[in-house]
């Protein structure tokens, strides 16, 4: 009985390790995921939204606007990178913890780490410089402690309409006529027949 066991642990040993899938964790299958929303943050007097404007400005708004809908990517488990949506730029920390938009994605500076807190709120780590990202004002005495913590909500702008309705053809049937559907006018004709003879 031992040798027969022993025969099958060696010979499907290495037909089970064949079919090991690298990225078979649940988890990990979200790894390329792209999330689209708006960061809000507050403290205990005012609520704004994180936007980068075209110039690569970050600041905060009162309201959401184009340039605070963002794009949330994952680039390694549990970490992401933030893209303007109107802006095109990625959001991107120096080692003085300053932000700024860039339009080309660095790994050490524009990556974050993503960390889920109790109350619902996101804070986002650079893991390279250590500075959580923040909204408030380089001159406040305590800035790591207000505006780092972030609530990703949906957009809730007017979504512009660009598509005109286009008009309806209307139908008219000739009752008298041999092609009561009117299938020939306008129909495309096989070139065999289309060939002058």
């Amino acid at each position: 009985m031992f040798w027969l066991a022993s025969f099958f642990l060696f010979t499907l040993l290495p037909v089970a390790q064949s079919f090991y899938l690298a990225d078979s964790n649940p988890i990990l299958a979200f790894s390329s995921q792209v999330r689209e929303g708006h960061l809000y943050t507050e403290n205990h007097r005012r609520g704004m939204y994180l936007q980068i404007s075209q110039d690569g400005s970050v600041s905060g708004s009162d309201v959401q606007t184009p340039y605070s809908a963002l794009q949330l990517q994952s680039v390694q488990p549990g970490h992401i990178a933030i893209k303007g949506q109107r802006s095109s730029l990625f959001l991107c920390t120096d080692s003085g913890g300053s932000l700024r938009g860039q339009s080309h994605f660095s790994e050490d500076d524009c990556t974050f780490q993503e960390l889920l807190l109790a109350d619902g709120y996101t804070r986002f780590l650079s893991p390279r410089h250590g500075f959580p990202l923040s909204l408030a004002s380089r001159r406040s005495p305590d800035r790591h402690l207000p505006f780092t913590r972030f609530l990703p909500l949906k957009e809730s702008l007017p979504k512009e309409t660009a598509s005109v309705r286009a008009p309806i053809r209307e139908t008219y049937f000739n009752l008298d006529s041999d092609d009561l559907l009117g299938m020939s006018q306008g129909s495309v004709l096989s070139p065999q027949f289309s060939v002058e003879k």
